[in-house]
């Protein structure tokens, strides 16, 4: 392997050595071993040294800077005192001269000292060294420009992973927006008229029958009822003869008031369960005198259809006649409830509530939950309260504690030995993520095992009507009975009905639900 002439160092061939030499000693200028000031050649800096560092006292004495350590050769760094000149000119001098090579035909040659190339002009080797250095300074100008470029690539990278995310956000934001009916995309009515357009051409529904409908839905729509459609009543009646007859494994039952069950329609269908259950509510509140006798005066007078207004023309001008409105006009559409949770927020309730809806919800597919359930009630004066089981409280994820608090409810008016107890109580709305139901009932086993009966607004007409069947042989309880395994959600809330308000107790609990709270078990 080669080495360096001048310092000794190994070199990989003989054009690194070139290139070492000419970067290491024929690129730089030789410096002052005393005090480092460069000098154009070797004799210049013996003259540099003889003037800017002469020896003190009579000739020949060594400098005192100098007895510790001789001055270096700039070329291969060897001490050489006084002798520096002879030594650069006996090891070095073939360094001093033009670096090149008299030929035969008396040409002189001039060898690239970074490269193999040979030259016969020093002029045009200068330029081409002066190339490689050019091309050396690019290559570290090239440096700098690479990391500038990888210092950009990744501030894009940067932005556009940004960017993703926001979008990313946007689009996760659009789809709840969408999935819980706040979107714009329009309400009961919109979904209603696309869902029978979608019908007509599949051929499941004929023309007129899609104009009738239309017709009927918007005169429901202008009167704020219910169409009434979607309705099966009687249940409760039939759940109770059913447990009379039924002596299996059933310890004990207590029922609910009657409750009218009603089902998502072609205008709800997947947001619309909340409106559902408190129509079911609604329904067994207006058959219970105490309360029917704080809705009914409410609802009437928002409510009363202007067909029935023609109707009964003849028997308000009969003094010996009461006005009266069947009880199905009373049960509101679900626009009209959403319109009336509206008034509930202007009236003050529950701010914050309103405030995550915009405070609207009329046009919309808004979902509600158990916050506005509770603030609808308690607008129209009903007593309420909201309970919140927050976490599990049994094994496997079950709610026992939930199970125990309806037990709670319907048979503290009820106790005793009979089998089936028909209770004056109200059912109980039912939420957890994404879903809600109503409470009608709870079994009592012979094991002391429990099973709440809920009606399902997901649950059609046709499987409501198998209930109504005296001959039932209980296969249809499947629809209702939800034993202890089969609540597992993480969180249950209910809103339980307690009796009614008076103007003064509506009116605190309008200015305590600033700050809406629960009762939290456990």
């Amino acid at each position: 392997m080669p080495a360096c002439n001048v310092c000794g160092q190994a070199l990989s061939s003989e054009a690194a050595g070139r290139r070492h030499l000419w970067r290491t000693y024929l690129g730089r200028q030789p410096r002052c071993p005393l005090c480092g000031a460069a000098a154009p050649g070797c004799d210049e800096l013996c003259r540099h040294i003889e003037a800017a560092h002469p020896e003190p006292g009579p000739p020949g004495a060594r400098r005192p800077e100098l007895a510790e350590g001789l001055p270096e050769c700039p070329f291969c760094g060897e001490a050489a005192g006084r002798e520096l000149e002879a030594h650069v000119r006996a090891r070095h001098g073939h360094l001093l001269g033009a670096p090149g090579t008299e030929v035969g035909n008396g040409e002189q040659l001039y060898e690239c000292p970074m490269c193999s190339l040979t030259c016969t002009n020093i002029q045009i080797l200068e330029e081409h060294v002066d190339l490689h250095l050019q091309e050396h300074s690019f290559s570290e100008g090239g440096n700098i420009r690479d990391l500038e470029l990888a210092q950009w690539l990744q501030t894009e990278e940067d932005k556009q992973q940004r960017s993703e995310e926001e979008k990313r956000e946007r689009e996760e934001f659009k789809k709840l927006q969408r999935q819980y009916g706040l979107d714009n995309s329009g309400g009961y009515k919109q979904q209603f008229l696309k869902n029978m357009e979608k019908e007509v051409d599949r051929g499941r529904m004929q023309p007129f029958e899609y104009h009738k409908r239309k017709a009927d839905m918007m005169e429901c729509l202008a009167f704020g009822i219910d169409d009434g459609k979607t309705k099966t009543s009687g249940v409760i009646e039939a759940l109770c003869k059913y447990y009379q007859n039924e002596n299996k494994d059933v310890k004990h039952v207590w029922l609910s008031t009657g409750v009218d069950h009603f089902h998502s329609s072609l205008g709800d269908r997947g947001w619309g369960c909340g409106y559902r259950n408190f129509q079911m509510l609604l329904s067994s509140l207006l058959q219970n005198s105490l309360y029917n006798d704080c809705l009914g005066a409410r609802l009437t007078r928002t409510m009363i259809p202007i067909k029935c207004l023609f109707y009964h023309w003849n028997l308000l001008r009969k003094e010996s006649e009461s006005f009266s409105v069947p009880d199905t006009t009373l049960i509101p559409s679900i626009p009209k409830i959403q319109s009336m949770i509206e008034d509930a927020w202007r009236e003050g309730f529950d701010p914050h509530g309103a405030s995550h809806f915009n405070n609207r919800l009329h046009g919309s597919k808004a979902w509600i939950g158990a916050c506005e359930i509770y603030s609808l009630l308690t607008s129209l004066r009903i007593k309420c309260q909201i309970i919140d089981f927050h976490k599990p409280t049994g094994p496997m994820g079950t709610h026992p504690r939930l199970f125990e608090w309806v037990l709670r409810y319907y048979s503290t008016e009820n106790e005793g030995g009979a089998k089936v107890m028909c209770t004056s109580k109200p059912p109980i709305y039912l939420q957890h993520q994404g879903h809600s139901r109503t409470v009608v009932g709870v079994e009592e086993k012979k094991n002391k095992t429990l099973c709440l009966l809920l009606f399902d607004p997901g649950c059609s007409s046709q499987e409501m009507q198998k209930l109504l069947k005296q001959n039932s042989d209980g296969a249809s309880l499947k629809l209702l009975r939800k034993c202890m395994g089969s609540l597992k959600e993480k969180q249950y809330q209910i809103v339980a009905v307690d009796g009614v308000l008076s103007l003064e107790e509506k009116t605190a609990r309008c200015h305590a639900s600033q700050v809406l709270t629960s009762e939290k078990i456990p």
